[in-house]
This record gives structure tokens, C-alpha cells and sequence, in this order.
């Protein structure tokens, strides 16, 4: 089997749940779409027309460059994704991924910091931190990127890797209530039955 490049959506959503992007890249079907989906979409749209208009309070930043839809790939890592903004200061750069949710969870943190790692690449610089903008509160929450995630980023894209590779079903998450909107949901029968 020829393994593409992985993207950062794979490693949020391998954190998230190992069998999802297993089973994005195994399965020989199109990737069902969910009404929550289509509806992030639309959100992530909103919200970057209405941030370009912002100022960069949000963040406890006064002065900065923002760009935004920023595609970023290394070949190293092959890895790529599209980053929903990125803010340019004197001093630093810093990720920015909008959220439709209330709270950051893991996921969302190792998403983060494998966009880090991107735009280090790319940019030739150090990203020591990164936010979340949590669109229902309308609020910025800043995530620290370390050595410690960049090592499971690392380990994550391995993990996917070889999963893929070997055709073996990861386990499952052990958090059960992810399991009830997931568009993979029927695929899962030991879950289903109470298994796994």
C-alpha cells in the first residue's frame, strides 16, 4: 500500500479516536458527512470574515500580522493542513484554530502543536505557544507548545502509519459518548455490542 502524506486533521482526529482516520484510509468509500461537519464549516468561514475585522485584544497581543487559510506542509513529517490563522508579531508566531465548542480538549491541543511544528518548518522559527478561539464564548485560550507534544505528535503520526500499513484496527477511544455523532459509527460492530 502507497500511504499518502498524513494531515493535522488526522492527528486531532487520531487523538480524538485512533479508528477514525483508520478507517478514512482503509475504507474505500467516501468519507460521510455529517450535519455537524457542514455546519463547522460554516462557522469556520464566519468567524474569519469577522477576526479579519478584529483587533488582536483576544489574544493580549497590541500589534501584529494575521493571515489567514495558511496551507503548510513539511516533507520531513510528511505531513500537511491549512491553518485557520496564524498571527505574525515582532517577535513570535502564533497558530490560531477556531473551535465551535465551549472547552479544549486533548485533541484540540495536539492539533496545535502539529501546526506548530508546521510553521516551524515552513517559517524557519520557533512556536512556543498557540490558541484556540472558542466561537460560541467568543474567547481566545492560549495552549503552550512543548517538547512533550511534539514527541506525540511524532508518535501519533508513527501510530497511524503503521496501523494503516498493517491494515490493524486500532482500539477504539475509551470515552463512549464520542461515539454517538461519529460518522464512522456503524463501522464500529464490537463497540456497538458492547465489546472493545
Amino acid at each position: 500500500m502507497n500511504l499518502p502524506d498524513l494531515t493535522v486533521t488526522d492527528v486531532r482526529q487520531h487523538v480524538y479516536c485512533p479508528r477514525i482516520p483508520y478507517y478514512r484510509y482503509t475504507l474505500p468509500l467516501e468519507r460521510p458527512v455529517t450535519a455537524k461537519m457542514d455546519l463547522g464549516r460554516e462557522e469556520h468561514e464566519s468567524t474569519s470574515a469577522k477576526e479579519s475585522r478584529r483587533t488582536l485584544k483576544a489574544y493580549g497581543i497590541k500589534e501584529g500580522e494575521r493571515r489567514f487559510g495558511v496551507d503548510l506542509y513539511s516533507r520531513h513529517l510528511r505531513l500537511r493542513g491549512k491553518l485557520d490563522m496564524v498571527i505574525f508579531t515582532r517577535y513570535e508566531l502564533i497558530p490560531v484554530e477556531y473551535k465551535m465548542t465551549s472547552g479544549v480538549g486533548l485533541h484540540h491541543k495536539y492539533q496545535l502543536a502539529a501546526y506548530a511544528m508546521l510553521a516551524e518548518h515552513t517559517f524557519s522559527c520557533t512556536v512556543s505557544r498557540s490558541f484556540v478561539y472558542l466561537t460560541p464564548e467568543k474567547r481566545a485560550v492560549e495552549v503552550p507548545i512543548t517538547a512533550a507534544m511534539r514527541e506525540r505528535v511524532r508518535r501519533v503520526l508513527r501510530e497511524l502509519r503503521r496501523a494503516v500499513w498493517n491494515e490493524r484496527l486500532p482500539a477504539p477511544t475509551p470515552h463512549r459518548g464520542r461515539c454517538t455523532g461519529c460518522e464512522y459509527r456503524r463501522f464500529c460492530g464490537d463497540v456497538l455490542a458492547g465489546g472493545a
